[in-house]
C-alpha cells in the first residue's frame, strides 16, 4: 500500500497495470485538449515558435490545483525577467561576442544561485529564468534588431500554455493542494502518534524505527510542498501559512525527541534487566501513554475531534508531570532516578510537542486563526538559515557558468551552426544537476528519453504529417497519441522518463504555423541538442556539487555558534531550539532521508535543539539557591567550558577529537560533583540535583549517539 498526498492508501500499481481509472483517462484527455487548444491559439495569434506553447502545457501537469498555478506563476514570472534582461544584455554587448558571453555566464551564474538557494517552484522560477535568458540572448545576438520579437514571442507562447494548463487544470476534475494538505496534516500526525508509541514500547528494531522516522521525513517534506503550493488556492491558506510552518517544525521536534527516548529505553530496560521494580515502574507509568498515542496513531481519538485529541494528550501530560513530582520527591540512588526522571521528562516533551501539533490542526480545519496565531507566533522567527548553503549555490553557479563559457569557446573555435541546439541542451540538461547529490541518476533516462522523443518526432515528420490536411487532423492525431502517453505519465515505474519524452515530442512535432518538412534542419538541430545535454552531463560528472556543503555549513553553525549561545546564556535556550529546528526544516526539503549521511545530519541537527534546551536547564539548577555550593561552582564552570569548546570545534578541523574529548571529560566532571549526593530524598535539594543529573545525563547521550554528526559536520 502506498499513502498518498491527501491521507489515504492506494494500492502500489504495476507499470503497465492497465488498472487506470477514469479520473486516470479524464487527467490524461484533460492535459492533451489542453494542449492542443494551446497550439491552436498560438497559430492563430501567428506565434514565431508555437511549440513552446503546447511544450509549456506539458510541463505545467500537476497533482493539484495549487501546485500547477504556483508553477505557472514562478514560470511566467522567470519568463518575463528572463525577456527583460535578456533584451538589455543584447542591447548593451551584441556588438562586442566576449562580453556577451560574459554577460550570459554571470546570468546564468545568478540565476542558478538563486536556483541552488530556494526550494519548491521558486528554485524552478530561477532555472527557468537562467534558460529563457540563455536562450533570448544567443537568439537575438544573431539579429539584434530583432530581439524584441524573440523575447515576445517566447513570453507570449509560454503564457499561452500557461493560462491553458490553469484553466484545465483549475476546471476540470480539480484536486485541490489545501484539501491535500488537510489530509497529509491529518495522516502524519496519526503516524507521528504511532511512531512515539513505538519508542516508548521499544518493541521493534533499530532499522524499523528508522525507517519509520524517513517515512515521516518524506511526509514533512512533502507537506512544506504542499504548503507553498495551497497559497496559490485560497485566501484563507495565506493566513495559515504561519501555522502550517510551524506544523512542519513541531513535527520535527516529535521525531528528535522520539528517536533520543527509544535509544534510551533500550538501554534502560537492557540494563534493568535484574532490577525488576526499577522497569516495572516505568512500565505501568508509560502504558497509559502508549495506549492514548495507539488511539490516536488507530484514529480513535480523532473520531471525536481534534480537540478530544489533544484532551487526551493532556491528560496524559498531567500523568507524567505527576510522576516526574513523584520521582522528585523519592528516595533513592541519583544515578537510577535521574534516568528515571530523564525519560518521564523526555516523555512530556514529546505529548506537548504533540499537543501543539495537534492544536496547529485544529485551528487549521476551523480556521481559528486568532488563536492559532497567538499559540505558533514565537515559533517562527527569523531562523539563520538565510546564512547556509551560500557555498553550494556559488559552486552550482560557478558550474553552469563554466560550461557556457567551454561550449561558447568550443562554438567560436569551429563555427559550429548548429551552436544554438547545443546551447538549449545545455542550458535544459543543467535542471537535472540542481538541488540533487547525484545529477547523473536523473540525468542519464532523461537523456535516453531526449533521444527516443527525437527520433519518434522526426518519424512522425517524415511519415505523418504529409498525409495530415489541416489543423482538425493534426489534432485528432496529436490527441491519440497524447493521451496513451498521458496515462503512461501515471505509472510509477516509466512516469519520469514518459513524462520528459512527451515533453521533447510534443516541442519537436508541433509543426510551425506553415508547414514546410526540413528533415535534414531537424535532424542536425536534435543531434546539436544531444550534444549540448551531454556536454552537461560531463560537466555535473566533473565538477560534482553536492549538499555536504550545506550539510556542514549549517553544523558548523549549530555546533559553533547557537549552542555556545545556549550554554553561554545569550538568548533564550527555546529560542535558539526552534532556531535549529527552523533551520533544518528549511534544509529537508533538499536532503533524501534515506542516504546514511543525511540521516545523520537530520538526527543531530534535531539534537541540538534539545542539547540546547538542556544546557538552559543546567544554567538554572546552577543559579537554583537549593543546590549545593560545590556542585553549583562545578556546573557553571561546566557549562561555561562546554560553551568554548563548543565555539572552538568548527575550527579545530584535525584536533576537533581532542576538543570532542575535553567536552566528554567536563560532562563526566559534572556528573561526578553531582553523584557525590549518591542518594537523594524528596528536599528541594534533591530536586535541584536529580534536574541537573537528568540534563547531565541527557548531554552525555547526546556526546556518544551524535559522535558520527559531528565527524560529518566537522571534517572536510
Amino acid at each position: 500500500m502506498a499513502v498518498e498526498a491527501n491521507g489515504t492508501t492506494a494500492p502500489v500499481r504495476p507499470a503497465f497495470a492497465g488498472d487506470f481509472d477514469w479520473r486516470d483517462l479524464v487527467v490524461s484527455v484533460r492535459l492533451a485538449l489542453a494542449a492542443i487548444v494551446a497550439l491552436a491559439i498560438a497559430y492563430w495569434l501567428e506565434v514565431q515558435e508555437p511549440q513552446w506553447a503546447i511544450l509549456t502545457v506539458y510541463l505545467l501537469p500537476q497533482s493539484s490545483a495549487g501546485a500547477a498555478l504556483a508553477k505557472g506563476a514562478f514560470r511566467l514570472l522567470g519568463t518575463i525577467l528572463a525577456a527583460i534582461c535578456g533584451l538589455f544584455i543584447v542591447k548593451a554587448f551584441s556588438q562586442i561576442p566576449a562580453l556577451l558571453v560574459a554577460a550570459a555566464a554571470i546570468w546564468m551564474f545568478a540565476c542558478y544561485y538563486g536556483a541552488t538557494r530556494m526550494t519548491n517552484f521558486a528554485s524552478y522560477g530561477f532555472m527557468l529564468a537562467g534558460y529563457t535568458g540563455l536562450l533570448i540572448i544567443f537568439e537575438s545576438a544573431i539579429n539584434p534588431y530583432g530581439a524584441w520579437a524573440v523575447a515576445v514571442n517566447r513570453v507570449t507562447a509560454i503564457s499561452i500554455g500557461i493560462a491553458c494548463a490553469g484553466v484545465a487544470t483549475s476546471l476540470v476534475v480539480p484536486k485541490y493542494a489545501s484539501v491535500q494538505l488537510r489530509g497529509l496534516l491529518t495522516t502524519t500526525l496519526k503516524q507521528l502518534a504511532a511512531h512515539a508509541a513505538a519508542a516508548l514500547k521499544t518493541e521493534i528494531s533499530l532499522d524499523e524505527f528508522v525507517r519509520q522516522r524517513d517515512d515521516l521525513l518524506d511526509n514533512i517534506a512533502k507537506f512544506d510542498a504542499l504548503r507553498s503550493y495551497s497559497m496559490f488556492e485560497l485566501r484563507e491558506m495565506r493566513a495559515d501559512d504561519v501555522a502550517l510552518r510551524a506544523a512542519a517544525k513541531e513535527a520535527l521536534a516529535v521525531l528528535a525527541i522520539a528517536r533520543s527516548l527509544y535509544l534510551r529505553l533500550v538501554e534502560f530496560r537492557i540494563r534493568c534487566a535484574g532490577n525488576e521494580s526499577d522497569r516495572d515502574r516505568l512500565t505501568s507509568a508509560l502504558e497509559m501513554t502508549i495506549t492514548t498515542l495507539e488511539s490516536i496513531s488507530a484514529g480513535r481519538a480523532a473520531q471525536r475531534s481534534l480537540g478530544f485529541q489533544r484532551s487526551e494528550l493532556f491528560l496524559a501530560r498531567r500523568r507524567m508531570a505527576s510522576l516526574e513530582s513523584d520521582i522528585e520527591a523519592m528516595e533513592g540512588p541519583l544515578a537510577s532516578l535521574a534516568e528515571l526522571l530523564f525519560i518521564i521528562r523526555r516523555t512530556n516533551k514529546l505529548l506537548r510537542r504533540l499537543s501543539m501539533l495537534s492544536f496547529i490542526a485544529d485551528t487549521i480545519f476551523n480556521s481559528a486563526r486568532s488563536r492559532g496565531g497567538e499559540v505558533v507566533r514565537g515559533g517562527l522567527r527569523t531562523c539563520r538559515s538565510a546564512r547556509v548553503g551560500r557555498r553550494e549555490a556559488v559552486l552550482q553557479g560557478t558550474r553552469v557558468a563554466l560550461a557556457v563559457l567551454v561550449f561558447c569557446l568550443f562554438w567560436y573555435a569551429t563555427e559550429w551552426d548548429q551552436g544554438i541546439a547545443g546551447i538549449t541542451g545545455l542550458a535544459l540538461m543543467s535542471y537535472q544537476c540542481v538541488n540533487t547529490d547525484n545529477p547523473e541518476k536523473l540525468g542519464w533516462p532523461y537523456f535516453r528519453a531526449v533521444i527516443a522523443a527525437c527520433i519518434c518526432a522526426y518519424v512522425v515528420m517524415t511519415l505523418v504529417y504529409p498525409w495530415l490536411e489541416g489543423f482538425g487532423m493534426l489534432a485528432a492525431f496529436l490527441l491519440a497519441i497524447l493521451v496513451p502517453l498521458g496515462l503512461l505519465i501515471k505509472t510509477p515505474r516509466y512516469g519520469r522518463s514518459a513524462g520528459t519524452f512527451t515533453i521533447y515530442f510534443v516541442a519537436a512535432a508541433a509543426p510551425a504555423n506553415v508547414y514546410a518538412p526540413a528533415p535534414l534542419d531537424f535532424v542536425n538541430f536534435c543531434s546539436g541538442l544531444i550534444f549540448g545535454m551531454f556536454v552537461c552531463l560531463m560537466a555535473a560528472r566533473l565538477v560534482p556539487v553536492t549538499s555536504l556543503a550545506s550539510r556542514r555549513e549549517a553544523g558548523r553553525l549549530v555546533i559553533g555558534e547557537l549552542l555556545p549561545k545556549a550554554a553561554a546564556g545569550i538568548g533564550q535556550p527555546r529560542q535558539i531550539a526552534r532556531e535549529i529546528i527552523g533551520l533544518s526544516s528549511s534544509l529537508l526539503p533538499r536532503l533524501n532521508p534515506r542516504s546514511s549521511d543525511n540521516q545523520i545530519f537530520v538526527s543531530g541537527v534535531l539534537a541540538s535543539a534539545s542539547i540546547a534546551l538542556e544546557l538552559g536547564n543546567l544554567r538554572r539548577a546552577a543559579a537554583d539557591p537549593a543546590m549545593p555550593e560545590a556542585a553549583r561552582e562545578t556546573l557553571e564552570l561546566g557549562v561555561s567550558r562546554l560553551s568554548n569548546l563548543f565555539s572552538r570545534l568548527p575550527t579545530m578541523g584535525a584536533g576537533s577529537g581532542a576538543v570532542r574529548d575535553e567536552a566528554g571529560a567536563e560532562i563526566a566532571r559534572m556528573w561526578a560533583a553531582l553523584e557525590q549526593f549518591s542518594t537523594v530524598h524528596g528536599s528541594p535539594l534533591g530536586r535541584s540535583l536529580l534536574r541537573a543529573a537528568s540534563s547531565v545525563l541527557f548531554l552525555a547521550d547526546r556526546l556518544q549517539l551524535d559522535h558520527d554528526f559531528l565527524q560529518l559536520a566537522l571534517t572536510d
